[in-house]
């Protein structure tokens, strides 16, 4: 019954997409196809085939033991203030960030990160029939932020079709940084659940994409697009990517900030290898309209590094922490006012969160949540769609031992993205700052991209409901 339950909701998900698509006539069947075909694919693998989900507990493993490294500096920084059960935020958690994200940043310098996203995004590229830029970018995603994976495609982005362009942004809201992932393992979050579903994320933001804004060949102005190629994307990209990305100017409060200036470290030998095409030589006035007046100096080595990495890691955790406190109180704030003012008419408890599980409520049942759970799953995520996926986690934490363990594992693999109201000034502040000619596109789509990412999101927790 729970299969045809989730199965139900599957089409369901799909049929919204397609009644908010901008060209219905232009949804590639093979694109769809193939791409559901794969998320679905990828779920049975790890969640439901033994081998698989061995495969996918050692994974899980490797991750932990990354997790237990940073306990040695945690614990040389904070020493006795560390308690002996349960866990201070901002002493055990937040230092995790810092530790991954200087980790992140070597495994860059050192050209591994960009060679396994380039065999990611290839293989996706052949299976799904779409773009090469676009796929591996989608293949970033599942390890960079929703800012740095763009970089690997940067020349790309200005050239894109609206559609190419859309894909990128589902991409990057559809899934989380490896950085914060480890982030909400630690709020209680099951991780193998959370690695899974960055994984079913990258085809399931294709998915989407394409079904919404579907590929029609035309820029936002009705013009042909040029067509991205991208072979060599990785490369190429890499080396415009070493200049100055400060993407901190949307101002917005996402748990998802400039994560670490290690997507615009470059390795050397590939620097050298890039050095042999022409640089697009700009202008000072188009230098300052694009964001970047002077180029960044590249790390000099592994060290250096590192500790960028480290540095921007601590950027990130005190956005995450500043955010957090201010969220957390204000929703307690409107959750004062809104008992005053319930307790005129006889509803003295109600909560901020209670009106979200009953807005979201029916979309839960839809893709596999009991009906006496489906309230409580929809409060988180609404609070992950308009607040962020910190505040909603951190809330689930608590609770995730009062709901059914297949409840629990569908809100895990529904909260496991970036797509909240607030990343959208993130997407403007990085994308159009990589691309300013597309910055009145990037805008107009926001919605869009939040209401896909969202759908790939659930597509995700559908299939997780009916293999667990």
């Amino acid at each position: 019954m729970h299969i045809l339950w989730g199965l139900a909701g599957m089409l369901g998900l799909l049929l919204i997409a397609y009644a908010a698509s901008t060209n219905r006539q232009a949804i590639k069947p093979r694109t769809v196809l193939a791409a559901l075909g794969l998320q679905i694919g990828f779920g049975v693998l790890v969640l439901y085939v033994p081998a698989g989900k061995t495969a996918l507990s050692k994974a899980s493993e490797v991750v932990q033991a990354v997790i237990d490294s940073s306990k040695a500096g945690i614990g040389f920084l904070f020493g006795p203030i560390l308690p002996e059960k349960g866990i201070i935020f901002a002493f055990q958690v937040l230092p995790v960030i810092i530790f991954v994200a200087s980790l992140t940043s070597m495994l860059y310098y050192l050209g591994w990160l960009q060679k396994l996203v380039t065999v990611l995004g290839g293989g996706l590229s052949k299976l799904l029939g779409t773009e090469r830029a676009e796929s591996v970018n989608a293949a970033a995603n599942i390890f960079l932020g929703q800012t740095e994976a763009p970089l690997l495609i940067r020349p790309y982005l200005k050239d894109m079709t609206r559609s190419g362009l859309f894909a990128v942004m589902v991409g990057g809201l559809s899934t989380v940084a490896g950085s914060v992932l480890v982030g909400y393992s630690l709020l209680g979050a099951n991780l193998d659940y959370l690695i899974a579903a960055s994984f079913m994320a990258a085809p399931g933001a294709l998915l989407m994409a394409k079904i919404v804004v579907p590929e029609d060949g035309v820029i936002d102005s009705g013009k042909p697009a040029v067509a991205v190629a991208a072979t060599g994307a990785t490369a190429s990209a890499s080396a415009t990517a070493s200049t100055s990305e400060k993407t901190t100017e949307s101002g917005s409060a996402s748990t998802e900030k400039t994560e670490t200036k290690s997507a615009v470290a470059v390795k050397e030998k590939t620097e050298e290898k890039v050095e042999e095409k022409p640089a697009e030589t700009k202008s000072p006035e188009e230098k300052k309209d694009s964001g970047h007046d002077e180029e960044e100096p590249q790390h000099r080595n592994l060290i250096d590094a590192a500790a960028s990495g480290a540095a921007d890691g601590l950027q990130l955790a005190l956005n995450v922490g500043a955010m957090l406190l201010a969220f957390i109180a204000l929703i307690a704030l409107v959750n004062l006012m809104l008992g005053m003012i319930g307790g005129l008419f006889g509803y003295g408890d109600l909560k901020f969160e209670t009106i979200l599980g009953y807005v979201f409520s029916p979309v839960m049942a839809m893709i596999g949540v009991p009906l006496d759970e489906a309230i409580k799953a929809g409060s988180f995520v609404g609070q992950k769609i308009v607040v962020n996926e910190f505040v909603a986690f951190s809330a689930f934490g608590p609770e995730a031992a009062t709901v059914s363990a297949k409840t629990g594992a569908i809100i895990t693999f529904a909260l496991t993205g970036f797509a909240n109201l607030s990343s959208i000034g993130i997407l403007l502040g990085g994308l159009g700052t990589m691309a300013p000619n597309r910055r009145g596109e990037i805008a107009h789509l926001g919605m869009r991209a939040v209401l896909a990412a969202t759908l790939a999101n659930l597509m995700s927790a559908a299939i997780a409901g009916m293999l667990l």
